[in-house]
């Protein structure tokens, strides 16, 4: 019995050492947002001297390339350092790998709407989503293509009103309002009318649990169990996944709700009104 426990401890123990014991091991696409560029670095440098990193070095770098650029060089090239510094790299030293002894990383920025992703759109402010609205070739939010309404309401509550200035900026009236719960404001002009964009970070729902009656037995079951399975979204392509119709289900929740951005039509409905009295 007590060889027995020990080797299922030391089988237990190798498990753990091949799976997790690196800290990049916990990076996926669904996270990857959320990590800093000395982040990158700490994980590179711990695991790139191993066999592990040679094996899944193009795993790791794919789950890494969306967000962050990396290059390999070596610390003596005076010029390629200062040019990639130029580019706003930041660069630090490494073991000496293939030829190089330093990482050159830099994070990509979200520069224009287009750039937003299921990924990326909940690690932004409203300010900053109303910035890449007010940039976008002032196409306001009514002119922004479906899908991109559809990536920022998945993490944003979104209100577009269009009405003359007077109405827009009245004393009590809707830009007042929308501030007190807590949106952010953007005004774009149209002509002697005013778009005004309102957006809030949405609040996030908590997953229910349900029970379900099997053979006259309940039993119950948390959604959240199914959310282990996210973290690992970068492996999908290695595996085979069996659908079932609670995932469907599960992913048909998640749809945005289109009807936050109309929301408040009553409101610019009511100012115009009032105005024209």
């Amino acid at each position: 019995m007590a060889r027995e426990r020990i080797r299922r401890d030391r089988s237990d123990k190798d498990a753990q050492d091949v799976v997790g014991s690196y800290a990049i091991d916990n990076m996926a696409k669904g996270n990857i947002w959320t990590y800093e560029v000395e982040d990158i670095h700490k994980m590179l440098i711990e695991v790139m001297m191993s066999d592990k990193y040679k094996e899944n070095r193009v795993h790791y770098h794919n789950i890494i390339r969306p967000v962050f650029d990396v290059q390999f060089l070596k610390r003596e090239d005076d010029a390629k350092v200062a040019s990639l510094e130029a580019q706003h790299y930041q660069i630090f030293s490494s073991p000496d790998y293939e030829g190089t002894n330093a990482i050159a990383i830099r994070k990509r920025q979200i520069k224009k709407i287009t750039d937003l992703t299921l990924e990326n759109v909940f690690h932004l402010t409203p300010k900053e989503i109303l910035r890449l609205i007010d940039e976008n070739m002032g196409t306001g939010w009514q002119g922004l293509p479906l899908a991109i309404q559809d990536i920022i309401q998945a993490a944003f509550t979104v209100d577009c009103s269009v009405m003359p200035e007077v109405a827009m900026h009245r004393v009590g009236g809707i830009i007042d309002r929308r501030r007190e719960d807590g949106y952010e404001v953007l005004e774009i002009e149209r002509g002697t009318w005013i778009e005004g964009v309102f957006i809030k970070v949405k609040p996030k729902m908590e997953k229910l649990h349900f029970e379900v009656l099997v053979d006259g037995k309940r039993s119950s079951r948390d959604e959240s169990d199914d959310e282990e399975d996210d973290d690992d979204d970068d492996d999908l392509e290695d595996e085979e996944i069996d659908d079932n119709d609670d995932d469907m289900d599960e992913e048909e929740d998640e749809e945005p709700n289109e009807e936050d951005a109309t929301i408040e039509d009553i409101d610019a409905i009511d100012d115009t009104d009032d105005d024209d009295e």
